[in-house]
């Protein structure tokens, strides 16, 4: 059994509300006592007090808006002293682009309970305490620096799994505190683990076995220097991680995992082990490992791609699914055999770990396998998961305080390109189609046939389809921009983003290795396009999205381009001109869209 207290500052209507929502939800879960405090320095001795009275574990919720369930009820199971802190999915779908305040949940254990009354006497007594929504933070801060270990559920992106959890966080924390310390923020730590990661990938990209080894301590660093930005994010006074910090501790992640797969196809290319070299690749020259995505230097690059695509495709099902559900999208509820199933779940402590098992021992060819084979399971793992909870909550409102918004209300946010259809990355082309049937159509069903249909040209070849039949696929695609005025507030619809990319994706992979584009052209311009995708959802939960994607071309834009210089047999040259400027507009794009002003909105649809 758990004490709970709500903590929150003076409280409106609306608030009081959810206020009782979430009490509500606490009973529900177990919880035997609920207890609320009005303002934040008397809240906090009540915090104290309770701490010392309660002899159970306590859960503190700060902030009026309600905690999603799942949270919660991951919490109440986690097992000792934890925490959650991100502010969750974006803004409602309203035409008020204001965010969320912010909330958070911090479960003590029994022996923390001291030390938790402890930190709340201390930041009650400076000045009046935090306010009630960081006071998740403040207190989580004041646990760490009296030595308490703190684990939060959401510091980042994967901050699941057995390497994560096992190994790398109890170094981190002792970096955290030490970065804290030293008055480092998260940016620098994330900065420095990209250095580090960049570095590892250009000692992975030789071919010598030394070098490789000399890429194991940096990666390791990369990570852990990773890991503590994000417990530094999440723990900081402010109560959450700010999406600017959110959004770099992403990208990083993203481009380091990315430069080190190009790394590693590039060493394959250094010799004639076809990506089967290190200390025993040799013995697996004559089975299947040599041959599956074909031989070669070329075969190699392809798996590389395919791992691209499935990192790409599982990233943006989490940002779908955590706007809808309003919880993280790797949260995933976790059985008895908790560290197994973290495992399973692949990552990127499991990644980076067999990154540097295989790579060194075997190769970059079976490296690519099993991140391909594992990586493709465990996707579907965590996306059945997740549609099982979604028809579990079919009619469940997903906005806080369970109001379902009315259809001006929606049509508002596809508008201004404040919700889930901003995740979508549009260009001008697929919302003129998307206004023609009035945001009517459902958008799920028409990505799908359009996936269909690309996917078996794909397989059949796009080599054999002459002249102008190549456009084939872009058209079935272009089925899918019906949807692209459509609230998407059903409760499949967190595919959409997803299931777009993949069809983009196939396509550019597919035409790009048929027409003879340099295989690491085809790998730069998908990074590209992945980066660009992420991006426009990041901002959009963020409350920065941008209702049609003018500066990046869209989806359909970049298809039609790709499609076009087929018709013209330009294709190698389109492809490096397309990877380049996206590759500047990602630069642009993050200096002008998140580092500018928090209220910052292009008056043309056109990016930033």
């Amino acid at each position: 059994m758990t004490v709970a207290l709500v903590l929150a500052g003076n409280l409106d209507e609306a608030d009081a509300g959810q206020q009782q929502m979430l009490c509500g939800q606490l009973a529900a879960l177990g919880v035997r006592r609920v207890d609320a405090a009005e303002r934040s320095g008397p809240g906090l001795l009540t915090v104290a007090a309770a701490a010392r009275a309660a002899g159970d574990r306590v859960l503190i919720c700060a902030g009026a808006q309600t905690v999603p369930g799942p949270v919660l009820a991951r919490l109440l199971g986690a097992g000792g002293t934890a925490a959650f802190t991100r502010l969750i999915a974006s803004t409602p779908p309203c035409s008020s682009l204001a965010p969320r305040l912010p909330s958070g949940a911090l479960v003590v254990d029994l022996p923390d309970l001291d030390a938790l009354a402890r930190s709340a006497e201390t930041l009650a007594a400076t000045q009046a305490g935090p306010d009630p929504g960081t006071a998740v933070g403040a207190l989580i801060g004041e646990l760490g620096r009296r030595g308490v270990t703190v684990r939060i559920l959401d510091a980042g992106p994967d901050s699941e799994g057995a390497v994560t959890q096992l190994i790398a966080d109890p170094a981190a924390r002792d970096m955290a505190r030490w970065a804290a310390w030293r008055r480092l923020t998260p940016a620098a730590l994330y900065g420095i683990s990209l250095a580090l990661g960049l570095v590892a990938a250009i000692w992975f990209a030789q071919l010598a076995v030394h070098a490789k080894l000399l890429a194991i301590p940096a990666l390791a660093g990369s990570f852990l220097f990773a890991r503590a930005g994000s417990l530094l994010a999440a723990t900081s006074r402010e109560g959450r991680i700010s999406p600017v910090v959110g959004w770099l501790g992403t990208a990083c992640g993203l481009l380091t995992e990315l430069a080190l797969y190009a790394a590693l196809a590039t060493s394959s290319g250094l010799g004639d082990s076809a990506g089967l070299d290190g200390t025993f690749g040799g013995a697996l020259r004559n089975t299947f490992v040599a041959t599956w995505g074909g031989a070669g230097e070329t075969g190699v690059w392809r798996l590389a791609i395919a791992a691209l695509l499935v990192l790409g495709l599982r990233k943006l099902a989490e940002l779908g699914y955590e706007y809808t559900a309003r919880a993280p999208g790797d949260l995933f509820p976790r059985s008895v055999l908790r560290t197994l199933e973290q495992t399973v779940a692949f990552p990127a402590g499991e990644r980076y770990a067999v990154i540097l098992l295989t790579s060194v021992f075997f190769g970059p060819r079976l490296t690519f396998l099993i991140l391909l084979g594992w990586g493709v399971l465990a996707a579907g793992y965590l996306l059945a998961g997740r549609i099982a909870r979604s028809a579990r909550s079919a009619g469940a409102a997903s906005w806080p305080g369970d109001d379902v918004p009315d259809d001006s209300v929606l049509e508002d946010s596809v508008l201004e390109g404040s919700g889930l259809a901003a995740y979508r990355g549009d260009g001008v082309l697929a919302r003129w189609i998307g206004v023609l049937v009035d945001g009517r159509l459902p958008p799920l069903p028409p990505v799908l046939a359009g996936l269909l249909v690309t996917g078996v040209l794909a397989a059949l070849g796009l080599g054999n389809l002459p002249g102008i039949l190549v456009l084939t696929p872009i058209e079935a695609m272009l089925l899918a921009a019906l949807g692209a005025m459509h609230p998407h507030d059903g409760r499949l619809d967190w595919l959409v983003p997803a299931l777009l990319l993949a069809g983009e994706g196939v396509f550019l992979a597919a035409l790009g290795l048929a027409r003879g584009v340099t295989p690491w052209v085809v790998f730069a311009l998908l990074a590209a396009v992945l980066l660009r995708h992420v991006d426009l959802a990041c901002r959009a939960r963020a409350g920065r999205g941008i209702p049609a994607d003018v500066r990046g071309l869209g989806w359909e834009g970049r298809m039609l381009l790709a499609g076009v210089a087929a018709v013209a047999g330009i294709v190698p040259f389109a492809y490096a001109a397309l990877s380049g400027y996206l590759w500047l507009l990602f630069i642009w794009d993050f200096l002008s869209g998140w580092l500018g002003p928090a209220d910052l909105r292009p008056s043309d649809g056109d990016g930033a």
